[in-house]
C-alpha cells in the first residue's frame, strides 16, 4: 500500500513538473508576442540571437521553444529589456523619494514581470502570494494569477470582517512604529509562501511579512520586489538569515537628499 502511494505521489509530482515546464514555454512565447509589438523581427533576432523565421514560428504559435531556449528568452528579456522598461518608469520626487506609481499601475508591464517571476521561482513550491497593501497588491495579483494561487494581503488596520489576526510590529525609527495585521484564515500551517512587494527601502516591511508568515507557521519560499535600494538587499539577507531566494529586478542608488536654501 505504501509503495502504491509513493508511486502515485511521484506520478503526480511528475505531472505537475511537466505542466510547469509547458507553462514556462508558453509564457516565453507570450513575452515574444508582446515584444513583437515594439520590435521588428530583425531587431529581436539581434537581441535574442535567433533567425527571424524561427522567431516568427514561435510568435505565430506554430511551435513552442524548447525549455532551454525558453529560459534563454526570459533571461535575455529580463536583463536587456525589462530592467530598462522598469527603470524608465521610476521617477524621483522633489523630496528625493523614488516613485514607482507608473510601474505598479501599468498592467501590461506587471504581466510581463509576473512571467519573469514565474520562471525564477519553482512553480510547484508556491502555494500563496503574500504582500502588503497598497502598492504591492497589483503586482501580487498578477503573480498569483501566473502561479494559479491566491493572494494574502497584510494591512496596517484590522479588517472588520475577520475575528482573529496575526500581528507584527514594524519599527521604522524610535519615533515611528506601526503594526501589520493579517487574518489567520489567510495563511495556513505549512503553506509555501512567495512574498512580494514593489520596493525594498529599509527592509522593515518585508521583515514584517516574513514574521507574519512564520507566526502562521507557513514557509517563505521566496521574496521578490520590483526594485531595491543599493544596500537594502544584502542587509536584508544578512539580518533575516533566510535560505529562500530573494530577487529584485532593479537596484537603485540611495536617493539624494534635497538641498534647501533659506
Amino acid at each position: 500500500m505504501r509503495r502504491f502511494f509513493y508511486i502515485t505521489a511521484q506520478a503526480g509530482a511528475d505531472i505537475l513538473s511537466r505542466v510547469a515546464e509547458v507553462k514556462s514555454r508558453i509564457s516565453s512565447v507570450e513575452l515574444l508576442s508582446t515584444l513583437k509589438k515594439s520590435y521588428s523581427y530583425k531587431e529581436l533576432s539581434a537581441i535574442l540571437g535567433l533567425s527571424a523565421p524561427i522567431l516568427s514560428r514561435y510568435v505565430r504559435g506554430h511551435v513552442l521553444p524548447s525549455p532551454s531556449r525558453s529560459d534563454k528568452f526570459v533571461a535575455v528579456f529580463r536583463e536587456k529589456l525589462l530592467k530598462k522598461m522598469v527603470t524608465d518608469g521610476i521617477r524621483t520626487t522633489g523630496e528625493g523619494v523614488y516613485d514607482l506609481t507608473r510601474v505598479v499601475l501599468d498592467v501590461g508591464l506587471l504581466k510581463q514581470i509576473a512571467k519573469v517571476v514565474y520562471s525564477e521561482f519553482e512553480p510547484s513550491h508556491v502555494q500563496k502570494v503574500l504582500t502588503m497593501e497598497v502598492d504591492g497588491v497589483p503586482l501580487a495579483v498578477e503573480i498569483a494569477d501566473e502561479f494559479n494561487v491566491s493572494v494574502a494581503i497584510a494591512k496596517t488596520e484590522r479588517d472588520l470582517a475577520a475575528e482573529e489576526f496575526y500581528e507584527q510590529r514594524m519599527v521604522y525609527s524610535p519615533d515611528s512604529v506601526k503594526y501589520l495585521y493579517i487574518p489567520k484564515s489567510s495563511l495556513k500551517k505549512g503553506e509555501h509562501v512567495l512574498i512580494v512587494d514593489d520596493l525594498i527601502r529599509s527592509g522593515v516591511t518585508l521583515d514584517a511579512l516574513v514574521r507574519l508568515a512564520e507566526k502562521a507557521r507557513a514557509r517563505p519560499v521566496g521574496i521578490f520586489t520590483i526594485a531595491s535600494l543599493e544596500q537594502s538587499l544584502p542587509k536584508l539577507k544578512e539580518r533575516m538569515k533566510l535560505n529562500c531566494p530573494i530577487e529584485t529586478l532593479v537596484t537603485l542608488e540611495p536617493p539624494k537628499k534635497p538641498q534647501y536654501t533659506f
